[in-house]
């Protein structure tokens, strides 16, 4: 295991990480599994993305690649976890979502049996809760963007989409968010025209309906860049850290979906991050966007509808997510379907087989034939 940390991204070995930036507090940073460490029946091969409140690891258990999403330490990360996982259960009992939420698979194979939605395991001393989902080829959203800021246009609407779907899901199961990042969302793109990208949302935020924000709050699993301006105590320069001062709204999350397209369409995230420590970053974001969207010529509705959702003022955004998504939909189409392989060889293949098989069958009756002539 190894210490990283979430603000500068330093790592440390030997779980003694030191900064000499006050404002990293590198005590804070969480432990992240290496390659070739396990969990229970699971061979960790690589973080494939890390967030505040847990880590998503690609594995691999006998006859399967997986994805294991494992919490942080710390009681709200745990309970968080437990009720994304319970959540993610009853979806795929239900038929719906799929496939913009984790598909969810045993927590470990010699108890497949026992229906299990999580985990819990001792590794180095600490109690590790996990659950396991099913394995889809793809990138975190955050590590696309870094490669390739400006993305295609029909892309980032096939992507928000696709995030907005996953949010309206849990809306109408009236939960909230509030915690969208780059970080929350992995992205794979089809291998034929055209080209469409889909996406998973392997974060599903605080997961907590409105009657229960006073019990479930915790603002540490918040991203400080993409914290919703009513949820910062601007006086304090930090989250509010009451669940009966949160508002319960769907609009919070718009602002959420709002940032994220503001900044698959600038190429940079709106609020600048870098370096910058936790209560600098949501004295910020208490003023929304700092960065101009530059996209006004080209996708002008978009743009717009990117600059309205990311409002710092709550009434001026979209109702909800659903309304979001339509928009988009309005715009870009539904995301297309993903084309059916087909296992049927084509007919070049066929000609290259029979002409091979051919082949093979001349050179052994020559073969033969000339045996025969020497044994005669």
């Amino acid at each position: 295991m190894q210490q990283h940390c979430l603000i500068c991204q330093r790592t440390a070995p030997d779980a003694n990480l030191y900064c000499e930036q006050t404002y990293c507090p590198g005590e804070l940073s969480p432990l992240i599994l290496e390659t070739g460490e396990h969990i229970a029946d699971i061979e960790i091969v690589r973080p494939v993305t890390i967030l505040r409140s847990g880590v998503v690891y690609a594995g691999v258990r006998p006859g399967e690649p997986v994805y294991v999403k494992v919490a942080h330490q710390g009681a709200g990360h745990k309970e968080r976890l437990k009720r994304e996982a319970e959540l993610c259960a009853v979806a795929q009992v239900k038929k719906v979502a799929a496939p913009f939420l984790p598909n969810l698979l045993p927590v470990n194979l010699q108890r497949a049996g026992k229906q299990e939605t999580y985990g819990k395991i001792m590794i180095a001393g600490r109690l590790v809760y996990y659950y396991v989902f099913t394995y889809i080829e793809a990138e975190s959203l955050r590590d696309i963007l870094r490669k390739q800021p400006q993305l295609w246009t029909n892309h980032i609407g096939w992507i928000s989409i696709g995030v907005a779907t996953a949010v309206a899901y849990l809306h109408r199961r009236r939960l909230f968010h509030f915690g969208l990042a780059p970080e929350s969302v992995l992205v794979h793109f089809d291998a034929a025209p055209p080209y469409a990208a889909r996406v998973l949302l392997v974060d599903l935020g605080i997961v907590s309906p409105a009657d229960a924000l006073a019990q479930t709050w915790y603002p540490e699993f918040l991203p400080p860049a993409y914290t919703a301006p009513e949820l910062i105590d601007e006086r304090r320069r930090l989250p509010k850290q009451s669940g009966q001062q949160i508002p319960p709204n769907a609009q919070v999350d718009v602002y959420g979906l709002g940032v994220l397209l503001y900044e698959m369409l600038i190429g940079a995230p709106p609020i600048p991050d870098l370096l910058r420590g936790d209560e600098a970053l949501y004295a910020l974001a208490a003023r929304g966007p700092q960065q101009p969207m530059d996209r006004l010529d080209d996708v002008r509705p978009i743009a717009e509808l990117a600059r309205q959702c990311a409002d710092i003022q709550i009434n001026k955004r979209l109702p909800d997510p659903a309304a979001f998504g339509q928009q988009l939909m309005a715009f870009f189409g539904p995301i297309p379907e993903a084309r059916k392989q087909n296992r049927r060889p084509s007919q070049r293949t066929i000609y290259v087989v029979a002409g091979a098989v051919l082949t093979v069958a001349f050179l052994l009756a020559l073969a033969i034939s000339m045996a025969q002539g020497l044994l005669s």
